[in-house]
């Protein structure tokens, strides 16, 4: 029996989506309670490779049998959005386009941020394309509302998250 799964894999996505298989598994009951599942997030930087494909796969495992076994298992995809990675290959696309001497004659303060912006867009292109690519491996998640290190909601969590930890006394200075 041959699987044909290139053709039938977008169909199943397409009648989980139609059907909101993930929004009807948040609404059922979970008598077991919640079950807390973080995912590191990727960087935002390229299209999926294997190490991506076996984490997400794996992960969507535990997930879905700690749904089957009556667990409330959220999962909220999330990407980096900010570190080397994605500043040197936007780096060098600049380079490469030859925009980094009109970049280069800014001023320090419009030369950061026209090189954040582009770090921005950059990865809001490959977190949609990795999205896309992760969906496509059927993994169940609530892709329309991911976590990004960008947004300006999650910077402002971690920074009171810090704020918390430092009124109470745990960041200190030791050298």
């Amino acid at each position: 029996m041959k699987a044909n799964l290139v053709q039938n894999e977008p169909a199943s996505q397409k009648r989980w989506d139609k059907l909101g298989l993930y929004e009807k598994l948040r609404k059922k009951e979970h008598p077991q309670g919640k079950y807390v599942f973080h995912d590191g997030p990727p960087y935002a930087n390229g299209s999926i490779h294997l190490g991506h494909l076996m984490n997400k796969v794996l992960k969507d495992l535990v997930v879905r049998s700690r749904t089957m076994m009556g667990f409330d298992v959220p999962y909220v995809p999330g990407w980096d959005c900010h570190g080397l990675p994605i500043e040197h290959k936007v780096m060098g696309e600049l380079m490469a386009a030859g925009k980094m001497d009109k970049i280069a004659a800014l001023d320090d303060g419009p030369r950061r941020m026209a090189i954040r912006r582009e770090c921005q867009k950059h990865a809001e292109k490959f977190i949609k394309l990795q999205a896309a690519q992760m969906q496509r491996l059927c993994t169940l998640g609530d892709y329309d509302n991911p976590y990004m290190t960008m947004a300006p909601a999650y910077e402002g969590a971690v920074l009171e998250a810090l704020a918390a930890l430092v009124e109470q006394g745990l960041v200190y200075r030791a050298l």
